[in-house]
């Protein structure tokens, strides 16, 4: 396995879920490609390059793609898309996190960059997993981080980047509209400070607290467990670990109505959340508190239903298998996959 960043498991939260869930099943894994005894390699996208993810096939381990969606959606790593198209050519099997990323891989979509080619060679070698959540961190008992304030109604907003889409602004027009109620207050958790637009403007407001950023996730799940709800205005992301935390934790969130987040947050008629409304910001918000304890109490049951890190992990474990009583194939010297027969 190849959970990217050794010690930044709050950028890459899936991986330290899938280590953790690796560890309690007693499956070995590594972070080194060149090990030996290597049988399958789950890639978290834009962590390995394609001459590594080469070297494995040929030695005859299954690749597994798991992928987020486009840099160039993100406007950053602009190259990497089409790595990320070599190496799903690689790859034995696909894996979406949400039916958006699905839909977003598999069609030619427009970026800012232009119209953009399909990432997916072979969707029918695909299939989708969600994200999922360590109830036994991410829970709804436990401590309880204590904030040395007055407010009765508590809003927590998390990003660990600083990125156009993770919609600060709408975080900053919630808080400067309600600032003159001592009793609601924000939370930042994360680098929302650095955003380049605003990022100053939060910084001045005296109904925001910054938390900054930890990748300790005892410490995120008691932060979730102190405030009420979670403001998620993050535009088309793919599959938020962050949403399935907080629910975990027993957070209703008020989300923008994009990208995967919907997926997770609705369970046939029941809803865990309320999507942001643009032209009544603060309704959502209201709503939610005024519905809180109903809220709270599907999203740990939607949390705990669908998204427990055991289901995701023998979904995984079924493919992995499935794959290997399959016939291998490898790469040759020209680069062309041949069967292994």
């Amino acid at each position: 396995m190849d959970p990217g960043y050794r010690d930044e498991w709050h950028i890459f939260p899936f991986a330290k879920t899938m280590a953790t869930w690796f560890d309690r099943a007693g499956i070995a894994w590594t972070l080194d490609p060149e090990e030996a005894g290597i049988d399958v390699a789950l890639l978290v996208q834009w962590a390995r390059s394609a001459q590594d993810v080469a070297r494995m096939k040929q030695r005859g381990v299954r690749i597994v793609h798991r992928l987020d969606g486009r840099a160039r959606s993100l406007v950053k790593a602009y190259e990497m898309d089409e790595e990320n198209r070599t190496i799903n050519r690689l790859a034995d099997w696909t894996v979406w996190q949400s039916a958006y990323v699905r839909e977003h891989t598999t069609r030619e979509v427009e970026t800012f960059f232009g119209p953009e080619a399909p990432i997916v060679h072979d969707p029918s070698r695909a299939s989708l997993i969600y994200n999922a959540v360590d109830r036994a961190v991410f829970s709804e008992t436990g401590d309880a981080e204590p904030f040395d304030d007055d407010a009765t109604f508590r809003v927590l907003h998390v990003s660990f980047g600083s990125g156009v889409r993770k919609g600060v602004g709408h975080l900053v027009e919630a808080a400067e509209t309600l600032r003159n109620n001592p009793r609601v207050r924000f939370y930042c958790l994360g680098r929302q400070g650095g955003d380049i637009v605003w990022g100053e403007r939060l910084k001045a407001l005296d109904n925001v607290t910054e938390l900054g950023a930890t990748g300790d996730r005892q410490r995120i799940a008691s932060i979730m467990r102190a405030c009420d709800v979670l403001f998620f205005p993050s535009v088309n992301d793919y599959c938020p670990n962050t949403v399935l935390e907080a629910m975990s934790c027993g957070l209703p969130v008020v989300y923008h109505d994009s990208g995967g987040t919907p997926e997770l947050v609705r369970d046939g008629v029941d809803v865990a959340g309320l999507a942001m409304i643009e032209q009544n910001p603060v309704y959502p918000l209201y709503a939610a508190r005024e519905h809180l304890e109903e809220l709270s109490r599907r999203a740990v049951a939607i949390a705990d239903k669908r998204f427990r890190m055991e289901r995701m992990g023998a979904e995984y474990l079924e493919l992995f298998e499935r794959l290997l009583s399959e016939e291998p194939v490898r790469q040759t010297e020209a680069g062309a996959v041949v069967d292994g027969s």
